[in-house]
């Protein structure tokens, strides 16, 4: 019988005691590194252990290490500096919603900056570490069973805007290439590697003052190109690609259309293309696949779980999603996954930690339906 892989975007609720260290650390209090790097590496061990307890197939470490999906560059990269003023369409007209979402503690912490210098990777060695603790947590598990994430050229230049490149060609190439360090890593490591994107959709309404982005329409070929600058040499099957709109509890009624950027999203070399699909500004979008052509070789991973509602998705709506999209591009070319990552900032997360995690057992079982109806 066909079998609906379930994973999900990356990041899970941290354990209160890692919050509590990366914090402190952020605040530049004074943090004993054996003693987070300890934390880690349990965190990571239970996370992967309850991902397999509720039915998840692809795990990742939970973004543990990280202070947020993208942030982390600020820890392993030269060249940034300040602070970037990010702006979004669709928050802007309401103040009282505005502040409710950004003007808070844990926003005040996810820190963007500007790119005022060479930027080079100069602590090669965390990734080193994040791999060990995957592998660790993962023991006998074959590492392709798991997945990293990563983010992409374009959100780094989407989010930090270039002040000492000549051009905005010039600095995504320069990403690319401190990039590829990392995502050969993760590959030679034997995990899965996800390419976090979100600028390729958010671009269209939102952005960082002051960035060499234009518009969407110059950003996306090139963000494109240069991810897979990034991933030369690299076997496309291993890669997965997402994509979203912003992983926050905004109105979105100013989001691009899938069907709008899905014909240079697909130009990607990626085994797996990965869209929001579950939330109620996107869940219509399955139609998309219908109109673009997906290259022969290439999967789905369709987002099915909101991850900014508490609401706990039924689990016949969670196979109804999947079912749609199988019947246009095969049940055999499908994987089950979450809109976005349930924690993608630390102490930024929107959903409760345990009705996060019945999410993903109710994602689960929602998948396994979907193949019974596929097959």
């Amino acid at each position: 019988m066909l079998k609906i892989p379930v994973t999900h975007a990356g990041s899970l609720p941290r354990p209160q005691e890692l919050v509590d260290l990366i914090w402190a650390k952020m605040e530049g209090k004074e943090v004993d590194e054996a003693v987070l790097e300890e934390r880690v590496h349990d965190a990571v061990a239970e996370v992967v252990k309850h991902q397999r307890e509720v039915g998840v197939d692809i795990v990742s470490d939970g973004e543990f290490s990280k202070p947020g999906f993208s942030t982390y560059i600020n820890e392993r990269f030269t060249g940034f500096d300040g602070q970037a003023e990010f702006q979004s369409d669709d928050v802007a007209p309401f103040p009282n919603l505005a502040m409710r979402l950004f003007g808070t503690d844990s926003m005040a912490h996810v820190t963007f900056s500007n790119c005022v210098g060479p930027v080079v990777m100069h602590d090669k060695a965390a990734v080193q570490r994040d791999i060990a603790n995957l592998k660790a947590a993962l023991g006998d598990a074959a590492p392709e069973t798991a997945f990293m994430g990563t983010v992409s050229p374009g959100q780094i230049a989407f989010n930090y805007p270039n002040h000492y490149y000549g051009s905005h060609e010039e600095y995504l190439d320069v990403l690319a290439k401190e990039l590829a360090y990392e995502y050969n890593a993760i590959i030679d490591a034997g995990f899965n590697l996800q390419i976090d994107s979100p600028d390729l959709a958010m671009a269209a309404h939102s952005r960082s003052a002051g960035s060499s982005i234009v518009s969407y329409e110059q950003h996306l070929p090139l963000a494109i190109a240069a991810i897979n600058k990034a991933l030369v040499g690299i076997p496309k099957e291993k890669v997965r690609l997402h994509i979203c709109w912003g992983n926050y509890a905004g109105p979105h009624h100013h989001d691009i259309g899938l069907e709008k950027i899905l014909p240079e999203i697909v130009k990607a070399n990626v085994g797996a293309i990965y869209p929001e699909g579950g939330n109620p500004r996107h869940s219509h979008e399955w139609r998309a696949f219908q109109e673009v052509a997906l290259p022969d070789d290439m999967k789905v991973i369709l987002g099915v779980i909101d991850t900014k509602s508490n609401y706990i998705e039924h689990p016949q709506v969670v196979a109804d999603r999947l079912v749609r999209l199988g019947k246009i591009i095969g049940g055999d070319r499908i994987i089950a996954g979450t809109d976005c990552g349930f924690d993608t900032f630390i102490k930024f997360s929107q959903v409760d930690p345990d009705v996060a995690w019945e999410k993903l057992r109710t994602l689960a079982e929602g998948a396994e339906l979907a193949a019974q109806e596929l097959s």
